[in-house]
Order: structure tokens, then sequence, then C-alpha cells
């Protein structure tokens, strides 16, 4: 549930702590404010999306509103008046100079909250993703500024689709819009009463929720995506665990199917600008990168420690027969400031590979009557390298099986194949 930022302004003390009281029934905070100063400081310092001014104060009503609206010109609250005037004229004057709405003081305690709830539930249904029908991202930052200042502990969840752009690029608008209405109804399905669920972008999730339900959630987001992933591919694309990717070339790309990437970090007292949270996250979520199924991944405070930064990868080898053209790879390679090896056969390659410990690895299709080198392929796909395979015949999807990342049909042009390289590398 959103809490709201509440400004109640009133002289009369009882009055301001029954208003507080009733607010605060409705699991939302309330501040009390008793002149126009106080009230502006914490206009300023605070995100207030609700006053609530009762005409005990000094200033007559109309004109005090109209300096407040002023005030909160960009922010533009919601400013209720409770007066005990019942003339038309002052309710008119009053809603003109800014109020959204105007309330006798005789008003129950019931319809007090109920009046309160609908003008709070339109507010928040005004903020609403029209597609997934979750907070959008103002609301969003608003709601971690203000967990930020709260006594309570919480934590943070970042919640990603990794490959969803390129999947709304293949599978088209409405499987898109499946794909997140069904993430943010699973997710709807987990939150308790005090969670606060909203969008940092249109297809990422903050999650605020308490820390000791934090890992519970992120294990059964990622769990239950998984289990869905087959409602949204073929049965070819979902048993092959790969889309291919196919440009005007003839190139032919293997991409991993979406999964569900998660950044859980702790509520930490140091910070105090939402941001910090935010860079936090996104910093911690390219930890799961890499990985082929749904993952998360906990920042804990007590287990924080300096990491030594990972070497750049910068390292090719190729194993390519015809040496005319691996020697020309290798010497636009070196230009371009990557280190590369050669080999032209297997055995020699598999020695090579072992010492050098490349990060993108070429390797020719070989002889379609003899030995070709798709064992290579499978055998090192397991080490977390990008594999670029290269041939004169079209048997590109049992080359993508076999553990290649892309497909390369010869003969290439050599730029193309050092593009592919450079962005393998990064």
């Amino acid at each position: 549930m959103y809490k709201a930022g509440i400004l109640i302004i009133s002289n009369r003390k009882e009055l301001s702590i029954k208003y507080k009281k009733l607010i605060e029934n409705l699991n939302q905070v309330a501040i009390i404010s008793q002149n126009l100063s106080d009230a502006i400081s914490v206009i300023q310092n605070q995100e207030i999306e609700f006053i609530i001014i009762s005409d005990t104060i000094k200033e007559k009503l109309s004109d005090f509103i109209k300096k407040i609206r002023i005030l909160t010109y960009n922010t533009r609250p919601i400013i209720i008046a409770v007066s005990k005037s019942n003339d038309l004229e002052d309710k008119l004057e009053t809603l003109e100079a800014g109020a959204d709405d105007f309330w006798g003081v005789e008003i129950t305690k019931t319809e007090f909250q109920m009046r309160f709830k609908a003008h709070l539930r339109r507010y928040i249904e005004s903020s609403l993703n029209p597609l997934t029908r979750v907070i959008d991202k103002n609301i969003t930052i608003k709601a971690i500024k203000k967990s930020i200042f709260e006594k309570r502990e919480c934590s943070y969840l970042l919640i990603k689709i990794r490959g969803i752009n390129l999947y709304r690029k293949t599978h088209g608008e409405i499987a898109f819009e499946k794909v997140l209405q069904t993430l943010s109804a699973i997710i709807n399905s987990m939150l308790a009463q005090e969670d606060f669920i909203g969008h940092i972008k249109d297809s990422e999730f903050i999650l605020i929720t308490n820390t000791s339900q934090a890992e519970k959630i992120a294990s059964f987001l990622a769990f239950a995506f998984d289990n869905i992933l087959n409602k949204f591919y073929s049965d070819d694309e979902f048993e092959n665990n790969f889309t291919i990717q196919s440009d005007e070339t003839k190139q032919e790309t293997k991409e991993s199917l979406m999964r569900l990437n998660i950044a859980v970090a702790e509520k930490n007292q140091s910070e105090s600008d939402y941001r910090e949270i935010l860079n936090n996250l996104n910093e911690l979520i390219e930890l799961c990168k890499n990985s082929l199924s749904s993952t998360y991944v906990i920042d804990r405070i007590k287990l924080r420690g300096e990491v030594k930064k990972r070497e750049k990868k910068n390292k090719v080898l190729i194993l390519e027969p015809d040496e005319a053209l691996s020697l020309l790879l290798k010497n636009v390679c070196e230009l371009e400031g990557i280190k590369t090896e050669v080999t032209f056969n297997k055995k020699e390659f598999e020695k090579i590979y072992k010492i050098f410990r490349p990060d993108v690895v070429i390797i020719d299709w070989g002889n379609k009557e003899k030995e070709n080198h798709l064992d290579i392929a499978k055998k090192i796909s397991k080490d977390n390298i990008k594999i670029i395979f290269s041939s004169s015949y079209l048997n590109k999807k049992e080359i993508l099986k076999a553990g290649a990342d892309l497909y390369m049909p010869k003969p290439y042009e050599i730029n193309d194949i050092v593009k592919w390289i450079k962005k393998f590398l990064s």
C-alpha cells in the first residue's frame, strides 16, 4: 500500500489530533501544522500530496488556500477544506480559491474516512500504468524517499525482465504486453498490506517490503517466472532454450530466452538519497545478467566489502584452416588492440585454449565430409565465453544448438566479424 504525504493545518489541537487518528486508522501517516510558515517548511521538505485545512486558522480560509496553491504550484497536492460554515457562498469561494473538496466540520468519522479514501483512490488510480495497473515512476520515487525516513526496516527489490525488449521486437506488442501483465499479477499476489510495488521503468519494478520476507519473495518470483516461460514461446524455442535472430547478411545470432533478474538490497541508514538506492540496485542486478535462468542476488549490509574489478575481456582465439583468412583476422584484431591467437587444427586448439583462456572463440565449421568442429563448441560453451561459428553450409540451427552464439555464413566481411568480436568483448 502506498502511504501518501498528508498535512493537517489547524489551530485547534483537539481537532488536528482527531483528524490525524482517523487517517492513521487507514494505515496512513499525517503531519500537523498550525500556521502557514510551519506548513511551508513541511511542504518544502517532504512529499506532501494531501493538505487538509481547517477554518480554525487565523486567516480567511479562501485566502489561505490561494497562498498554499501558489506555493505548491509544481507539486499540485489535493487540498481539502474543512469549515463550520454551511453558507453556499463560502463553499463556492473556497473551491474557487483552489480547494478540491469542501467538508462541513460536523462530518462523521466514517464519512471523513470514506471521503478521504475516495480521494486517495482517485489519486493512485490516476498514476497507474494503463497496461500493468501498477503505480508509475513518479510515485515510486516518492515511495522510496518516504521509506528512507521511516523507522521500520525494509528491503528494496529491483525486478527486471532480461531480454524483454528483444522479445517485444520478435514476438510483437501483444505478446510483450501479456508478459508484463502476467508478471505484475504474480508480484501483486505476493504483497502484504504494508508492501509497495511500482514501476521505475516501463518494464522494471521496484518492490519495498519487510526485510524478513525479501529473499522469500525474490526466490518465488524467479521460480514462478521460469515456470510460466513456456507460455510465451513456441515449443521449439522453449525446448532449445534460445531464439534465433537474423539480419540482412544472413548472420544468425543465438539469443537467450527471457529471464527474471532481481536485486535485493537492505535499507542502509547511510543512504539519504533515493538515487543512491537505485544506483546500488542497478549495479547489483548486473551480477545476474549472465545467468541463463531467472535468479536473484542479495546485498546484505553486514556482508559488504571491497571487490576487485574484473579484468577487461580482450582475448580472441581463432580456429580457421584457411591460413590466409586466419592471419588476416589476427592482424585486423590486433590493430584494434585485441590479443589474438590463431590455430589451424583441433589438437593444437585444445592446447592453446587451456593456456590462453580466451574471451571469444571463432571456429570454422571444418570439413563436411570428414570431421566438423561442433564437438568443440559443445565442450567450451559451458565456460561462459562467446562462440562465433563460420560456415559455408546452411546448418545454422545445428551450430547454434551446439553452443555457438553467432552464425556467420561464408564468405563474410572482415569488418562484420570484428564488429561482433568487439560487441561480445564489451
